[in-house]
């Protein structure tokens, strides 16, 4: 199995640490953001990884991760020349991809526990109990029963569930397909991770894994990414090297 790094974005809630530098290369404790999410997705046995990257300093995370091996990883890397969402950068991937399952996740991303994606069918995302472990209004919150998820509502202002999905998603090969429908229809609008979940929910089809509370971390927001320094940073005094 491949997996994708969705690295685009502007990273406007990070403003202005995000003004000379692109949002996946900011520190956590002792690393990049970007080297975290690598991990996580080789720890689970990917390390086939495609990164898209944009214009916000591509060469640097070729300067930096270079072909991925000190990481055990293998690394492709695609650039995106407009901006173009998460759905259509997973489309710039299609080829490479090819008409395997794939793993999907967000580059500013923070796990905290192994992820695991062995004997996991798609369409898959990974969840979590949130129970005050951060703002509700930052996730989508699902309802989930009888090992799906079936309901999904985005960033809403309103607290109707205690789970979330994390930023971490196993997809079959027709969602290429499904994302060029759904453009169509939106005459080529961004298409969102969300806007691809709606669609396997309302089939029923959309399986998840729950993770530990407390175990993933959104470093979209500097509230969120001064916790992600100050957790790993313990996580060193605690364990270290």
């Amino acid at each position: 199995m491949k997996g994708i790094i969705i690295a685009g974005g502007k990273g406007t809630r990070l403003y202005p640490l995000t003004n000379p530098l692109n949002k996946h290369l900011l520190p956590i404790y002792d690393r990049p953001m970007i080297m975290y999410v690598i991990s996580a997705l080789v720890g689970g046995g990917i390390t086939d990884i495609l990164l898209s990257l944009n214009e916000k300093h591509p060469g640097l995370f070729l300067e930096m991760l270079k072909d991925g091996s000190d990481l055990g990883a293998h690394l492709m890397y695609v650039y995106e020349r407009e901006t173009m969402g998460p759905g259509g950068t997973l489309l710039l991937a299609e080829r490479w991809i090819g008409k395997e399952d794939f793993v999907a996740i967000l580059g500013d991303s923070l796990y905290l526990t192994p992820l695991s994606f062995t004997g996991k069918k798609a369409p898959h995302l990974f969840a979590m109990a949130l129970n005050g472990h951060d703002d509700h209004e930052k996730y989508g919150q699902i309802k989930i029963k009888d090992g799906r998820v079936t309901k999904l509502v985005d960033k809403s202002m309103e607290r109707f569930s205690e789970f979330i999905q994390t930023a971490c998603f196993i997809f079959p090969p027709e969602v290429f397909g499904l994302i060029r429908r759904l453009m169509k229809e939106r005459n080529n609008q961004e298409i969102t991770i969300g806007d691809i979940s709606h669609y396997f929910i309302k089939e029923g089809r959309m399986r998840y894994t729950m993770l530990p509370e407390g175990s993933y971390i959104d470093c979209g927001t500097k509230d969120a990414l001064l916790k992600a320094n100050k957790i790993m940073a313990e996580r060193a005094a605690a364990f270290p090297r």
